[in-house]
């Protein structure tokens, strides 16, 4: 529900485009060139929808982190840019730049930082006291909507941007078919080849899997196939999940609660 939910709004905010870019200056983390935000927000692409501003906090905001390396990925598609933007303070800014956090973290991502000396810098437009801000821009470079949430994935966005956006995303395609399942566990079983939904969640998760097992992918699709009526082959890959948490040293409680209900059901 969150996903179509999301989905609407974006629907809606599109069809209102704002009209006039954010003139508002920063710096590149890799040389400190000023550079003008509407520029590299204002493009002409046929492919390319549009462009992800989100701000972020090396001191502390480590799920800031989580939404741009799961948009970061989601940028592999083509379909969109990403911009990040540290604001953290100029005294903060030279340790964070050293953890080189946003190398060790996320790709196809252009990092930025703020430099609040500049004219027209950031924070004149926008209030940074809150992270992660996400702002996304039309291909014209107009604000359309922006959003505070932590929770912030690519997957939110599938519907409106295509499955192309996450295809590239291992997490953000495990996050939607888990997504699937628990708003449809009470509904199985739930044939694939006569549920558009549910087929698509385990083209997901196996595209997930492909890109990097895991326990969590592996957990999922085991309790997608659970959720298919699939389950001799369900409990083959609950015990694979179980298997690599072991190796990780990784809990794995649901997993083994998803096995009794396999075996009852078999």
């Amino acid at each position: 529900m969150k996903r179509l939910s999301i989905l609407f709004a974006i629907t809606i905010i599109f069809s209102t485009w704002a009209e006039a870019q954010i003139n508002t200056f920063l710096r590149k983390v890799d040389n400190d060139e000023v550079v003008n935000l509407a520029e590299l927000t204002t493009f002409s692409s046929e492919k390319t929808l549009g462009t992800f501003v989100v701000t972020w906090s090396g001191e502390w905001c480590f799920p800031c982190m989580d939404v741009l390396e799961s948009l970061g990925n989601a940028a592999k598609s083509g379909k969109v840019k990403v911009i990040s933007i540290n604001v953290d303070s100029a005294e903060d800014w030279p340790d964070v730049k050293a953890a080189n956090y946003h190398n060790e973290r996320w790709s196809n991502v252009t990092n930025l930082y703020l430099d609040r000396e500049l004219n027209s810098s950031f924070d004149s437009f926008f209030s940074v006291s809150t992270a992660p801000l996400t702002l996304f821009f039309n291909p014209a470079g107009n604000l359309v909507t922006m959003y505070t949430s932590y929770e912030l994935r690519s997957w939110m966005f599938v519907d409106y941007f295509g499955e192309e956006f996450i295809w590239q995303d291992s997490a953000g395609l495990n996050s939607f078919a888990w997504d699937y399942y628990t708003t449809n566990i009470d509904k199985g079983p739930i044939n694939p080849t006569s549920d558009q939904e549910m087929a698509k969640a385990i083209k997901y998760i196996e595209q997930s899997i492909k890109l990097d097992s895991n326990y969590n992918n592996l957990d999922t699709h085991a309790a997608l196939l659970y959720l298919s009526g699939q389950y001799t082959d369900a409990l083959k890959k609950a015990k694979e999940a179980i298997d690599v948490a072991k190796q990780n040293d990784q809990s794995y409680t649901s997993t083994s609660e998803l096995i009794e209900k396999i075996i009852e059901k078999m």
